[in-house]
This record gives C-alpha cells, sequence and structure tokens, in this order.
C-alpha cells in the first residue's frame, strides 16, 4: 500500500494555503531495525522531579557542574543562595554566602574556581564559601563572563573586554583589558571554545586568540571578522565543536570558525519577531546520538537537532512554550530548571510525563502532535482506510493510559479546515498486533491531504509510518 511521508520537521506557514508541517513533542531518527522503514518518530523526554523535599524555595536563576569544583556536585543559584546537590544520594548542601540580585546569572569555572555574573558583580568562589570579588580594578558593567586560559573574561557595557589573572579570578589589574576594534558595536557576550575566545557584538563577532607565554598582552585578534552580530547573550550556545546563536536580525547561526551558517527556517524568524532579546533562553543537550539546541521564549520553544538539520516544537501541557531551561548534563543524565519558579528536574524519554513524583508515578501528560502528507497531482483519489504504524502494545498496566488512543484529523485543502477528530487503540500493554486504523477518510484533493495525527497518552509510542488506501 502507498505510504504517507511523515513530516521530519515542523514547519508554519507565513500565509493561509501555503503547507505546514507538524511535529510537537516528537523527533525524526534513523530507524536501523527496519529497512523499509528508515526513520521512525521519537518521543521527547519527561521529567522527574529532583527537589520532592522541596529544599529550593526560590527562583532558580542558573545551574552549573564541573567536575573539577566541588567534588563534581550540581550547583543551583536558588534566590541569592547556591545550592550544592549530589546526584548519586539526591543530598542537597550549601555553599557559604550570598549571590545578589534577581536575574538571569552567567556562569564560568576555571580548573579550581567558579564565578558567577549576578546584577553586573561578579562572585568568586573556590568551593566553600562564594562572596563578591574584591578587587576594586574590576569594571563595574560587567555584562557577560567565561573563561580561558584559567583567567575570566568578562565584556563591559563600556565597550571593553576585560580579563583576570592566571588561577586567581579574584585579581585583576587595570590595564587588564582590551577594546574591540573591528567595528563601534556593542559587545553582547564573550564565549570561548579551545584556546578562541568569541567576543559577540551587535554587529560583529571578533575572534581572540590566547598567548599563554605573555604576561603584559595574553590575547591577540584574529584577522577574520565574522560580519554577522548577536542579539541576546542567553541564544549562544556551543554545541558539538560549534557556537549557535540568535543573530542580530533574528536568524540562527551556526558558527563553525569565522564562518556562519544560517540553520533557522522563516517560521522561527516570525517566531522571534515581538520578543524581547532578554527574554530568549537556550539550551543544550545531548542524548542518544542527537545534539539538540532549544530555543525558549515565553511563547514558544523551538529545538534543532544537529544529527538530521531539521526543527521540531516542544512544548508543556497547557502552555505554548517548554518549560525546562538551563539545561546541563552530568554524565549521561540531563537536569533543568522551570523558566520561571523552584523546580529542579531530570529529563529522561524513561519518563513518560512531566514533574514525575518518582519513576513509578505519572506527572503532567505531555501533548505530542505529528502530521504526515499525501501528495494529489489530480482528480480526487479515495484514500481508503488509514492505518498508523509504530510501537504497540506498550501501554500502562493500570490507570492512566493502560488503554492509549490516538486522534486523527484529516485535511484535504493544505491544512486551512480539518475534519472532526476520530480515535483509535495504540494497544493496551502486551496488544503488539493492535491495529490503529481509520476507515471511511473521503478522497484526497490538490496538492496534499494531511494526516494530522496527536497523543497525550502517558506511554511511548514511536511512529514508524503511516499507510492509506487499505481495504477493511
Amino acid at each position: 500500500m502507498p505510504r504517507a511521508q511523515l513530516a521530519s520537521g515542523h514547519f508554519e506557514r507565513d500565509v493561509a494555503g501555503e503547507s505546514e508541517r507538524i511535529l510537537i513533542n516528537m523527533y525524526a531518527e534513523e530507524n536501523g531495525g527496519d529497512p523499509s522503514r528508515p526513520v521512525r518518530l521519537a518521543t521527547t523526554p519527561g521529567s522527574i522531579d529532583r527537589d520532592t523535599g522541596n529544599t529550593i524555595t526560590g527562583n532558580i536563576r542558573a545551574l552549573g557542574q564541573s567536575d573539577a569544583f566541588a567534588d563534581g556536585k550540581v550547583l543551583i543559584l536558588d534566590g541569592t543562595t547556591l545550592r550544592t546537590w549530589v546526584p548519586s544520594s539526591g543530598t542537597y548542601g550549601t555553599i557559604t554566602g550570598t549571590v545578589s540580585g534577581s536575574d538571569r546569572a552567567d556562569l564560568a569555572f576555571t580548573q579550581t574556581e567558579l564565578a558567577i555574573l549576578s546584577g553586573g558583580t561578579l562572585y568568586v568562589s573556590g568551593g566553600s564559601t562564594i562572596a563578591a570579588a574584591g578587587d576594586a580594578d574590576f569594571p563595574t558593567t560587567i555584562t557577560s563572563i567565561a573563561t580561558m586560559s584559567q583567567r575570566v573574561l568578562m565584556t563591559s557595557s563600556d565597550g571593553k573586554w576585560y580579563y583576570t589573572e592566571v588561577l586567581d579570578i579574584d585579581n585583576i589589574e587595570g590595564t587588564n583589558f582590551y577594546s574591540a576594534e573591528s567595528a563601534p558595536d556593542n559587545l553582547v557576550a564573550v564565549r570561548t571554545m579551545g584556546e578562541i575566545a568569541y567576543l559577540f557584538g551587535g554587529e560583529t563577532v571578533e575572534l581572540w586568540y590566547s598567548d599563554p607565554s605573555s604576561t603584559t598582552d595574553p590575547f591577540s585578534r584574529a584577522s577574520n571578522v565574522v560580519r554577522r552580530g548577536c542579539l541576546c547573550r542567553d541564544g549562544i550556545q556551543i554545541l558539538q565543536n560549534t557556537l549557535i546563536f540568535v543573530a542580530e536580525d533574528r536568524t540562527i547561526c551556526q558558527l563553525i570558525g569565522p564562518e556562519p551558517k544560517i540553520i533557522s527556517e522563516p517560521w522561527i524568524v516570525r517566531a522571534l519577531k515581538g520578543v524581547d532579546a532578554a527574554d530568549i533562553i537556550a539550551s543544550v543537550y545531548e542524548d542518544e546520538n542527537h545534539a539538540f539546541y532549544c530555543l525558549n521564549t515565553p511563547n514558544d520553544c523551538m529545538v534543532y537537532d544537529l544529527a538530521t538539520g531539521e526543527w521540531h516544537k516542544r512544548k508543556t501541557n497547557a502552555s505554548n512554550t517548554w518549560d525546562w531551561v538551563r539545561i546541563i548534563s552530568e554524565g549521561d543524565a540531563h537536569y533543568a530548571a522551570k523558566r520561571t519558579g523552584s523546580t529542579f528536574v531530570e529529563l529522561d524519554r524513561d519518563y513518560a510525563t512531566d514533574e514525575q513524583a518518582d519513576a513509578n508515578t505519572l506527572g503532567t501528560d505531555i501533548p505530542r502532535e505529528w502530521s504526515a502528507h499525501i501528495p494529489v497531482d489530480g482528480g480526487r483519489p479515495v484514500l481508503g482506510a488509514i492505518h498508523l504504524e509504530g510501537s504497540k502494545g506498550r501501554g500502562n498496566a493500570t490507570g492512566d493510559g493502560n488503554d492509549p488512543v490516538v486522534g486523527l484529523r484529516i485535511s484535504t485543502d493544505n491544512g486551512n479546515t480539518w475534519s472532526s477528530r476520530r480515535t483509535r487503540k495504540i494497544g493496551a500493554q502486551g496488544a503488539y498486533d493492535e491495529r490503529t486504523k481509520w476507515e471511511r477518510n473521503g478522497r484526497g484533493k490538490r496538492p496534499q491531504t494531511v494526516l494530522w495525527f496527536d497523543t497525550d497518552e502517558p506511554v511511548k509510542f514511536d511512529i514508524t509510518g503511516a499507510v492509506y488506501g487499505q481495504r477493511s
């Protein structure tokens, strides 16, 4: 039987009449076990609450972790308190001192120390206490921090960038600064990768190299200048030895060396229009051969997968955006904080819902949507029966999800109007041969028939295809 084409990425149209694809809380990946179905749609992760005792009481402003700092504990900036958390035991602790401010903080690690930028002030910790840097030569207008060659690098709203002494990040000389020279644009942020510092400005990105042999002039600017500006500090992330950032025109660029490559699609640029730069938060993580750049705003969450070069959307139940930001990875585990609030979770595809109290207790349902497309060149072909293929028989033993279903709507006018939603079963526990099949689907129409599937059942259900034209 003919196969409909599964949407491997999400695409939103500009005006009515254009085509669109739907992929929400699902993403495409190789399906190596079935040569006739080479691609499947996998489910995005659910989450488990890692603070069931409600130790965290304020707004989480930053997450961080370094194997060489504080015995590798996860760091959680809880309001003005810097907490530690041990994944193996779930034990919380506190680093003595306070980090004043209420803004989204910036973190950076050297080999032995931690730096936190909060409210324009640099805070320094060696592992047991934390306090504001005491050297009077520190600038008072710091906007971002990073580390390279065991120094902390800082951008400032005065157009200069500064650097501390080696392995002594509470110490800076009054002459420890450079000016970004290629263009008179404001500095947005500094980020480092290897021995290169990237100075992101509003119009250009400058590359600076480290020269550890010099104590008086330890950095030099490369001749290559990236002629793209940067919109916001917290949209910049490093992923698989590349830098990804939101450019000044709200395109998303991947920086490989000095060459920027636009990786966004038009609908993403449209989604970012009108969004305040300060409301954009990007996170990254890698999981099962995928590398994800998650771009989160108050209105949307768009995710780019380096493995496929495709975008999909994520959203939390009853919201148009995904709750989870500030993702950090420790070992093979991924931790995140809620965009606003005190919730601290672990993300994993083994969890079928959000904010589960434990591995066996369901939390908030996760809505999942995807589309499949049937091209129609002419005439009004009979669609026949539609059969959804995938992993069946994975329902829960009891309770919610014990007899899971999936819904289908059909559009024969390129997604402008839709039929009523009809549900079919996807298999109670052990029902591996369940036939998820819709009859009486009418006729197709040019240019395509769109099948829109959805489910919020708390079960993992990977999609391998949709076929049509089957007889009863």
